[in-house]
């Protein structure tokens, strides 16, 4: 099996204060998770207020605290808010230091409404990550989003190795069941890495799947706030904490960002 990797999301979406009462310093929250065992992290593009803009001075100096002190690889969101542009979605890929970017490969029903990522708009985002010479983390809602990623590499707008993030969970989404772990993996062209994803996961426990199949995991309080044992985790480094001893227990070596770079076909750092 491959080491591990864990990639961190630190920050939980509007409306989900009660995940990390008060002010979260983004860039601390990521190095210490990086010191924990992380070594990517999942970003949006922030305001001081922790709201999502397309103002990227505060997400840079995050992104310059975070790469002067640990080669972190870096992974900018396209999540955005529903009033941005698809320009305004991508805002984080203009920032130096991104290494990856979120492409989601389709729309889903999500928190009682849409989550619209439709044909236009994906081939949008991935001719973005392309042009840029970034590498895309491609989410997973669905069985047919699958076969969404054959029309970008008809376009050339993608190619392996591929890096997989399988979603579940989200409320109004695919619920988990390991044995759809086992229909997205047979699905998939082999020899891909992938990452599991699991809203509101209780701690590792309910990402055990990904570590004992060679899958990868992402955790934080953007996903949620609760360690393996029912406690709420008091920073996001104890989030890691808990994903790397249940890796010793399966057998999983850590990767550290290099050897992440390497897994996912990413250059090295040159940190």
């Amino acid at each position: 099996m491959d080491d591990l990797i864990i990639c961190m999301a630190p920050y939980p979406g509007e409306k989900q204060e009660e995940r990390f009462p008060g002010h979260m310093d983004v860039a601390d929250e990521v190095i210490r998770a990086y010191n924990a065992g992380a070594s990517m992290a999942h970003l949006h593009v922030r305001d001081e207020a922790g709201l999502q803009t397309t103002d990227t001075r505060w997400f840079r100096r995050d992104v310059e605290r975070i790469r002067a002190a640990c080669p972190m690889i870096i992974e900018g969101s396209t999540g955005g808010a529903p009033e941005h542009t698809l320009a305004e979605r991508c805002v984080s890929f203009t920032v130096p230091e991104i290494e990856m970017g979120s492409l989601n490969l389709g729309s889903v029903n999500m928190h009682g409404g849409v989550y619209k990522n439709p044909p236009g708009d994906i081939h949008f985002y991935a001719a973005e990550l392309s042009k840029r010479a970034l590498k895309p983390f491609l989410n997973l809602f669905d069985l047919s989003h699958v076969h969404n990623l054959e029309a970008l590499e008809t376009e050339r707008l993608v190619a392996p190795p591929y890096t997989f993030g399988f979603v579940f969970d989200i409320p109004d989404t695919l619920p988990y069941r390991e044995r759809y772990v086992d229909i997205f993996l047979k699905e998939l062209p082999p020899g891909n890495p992938w990452f599991l994803v699991r809203y509101h996961a209780r701690g590792a426990q309910g990402l055990l799947k990904a570590l004992e199949q060679g899958g990868h995991v992402r955790v934080g309080y953007e996903d949620g706030p609760f360690l393996s044992g029912g406690q709420r985790a008091r920073s996001n480094a104890e989030l890691v904490e808990d994903i790397v001893r249940a890796a010793e227990r399966v057998g999983r070596r850590v990767a550290g960002p290099d050897s992440a770079r390497e897994i996912m076909g990413l250059a090295r750092s040159k940190a």
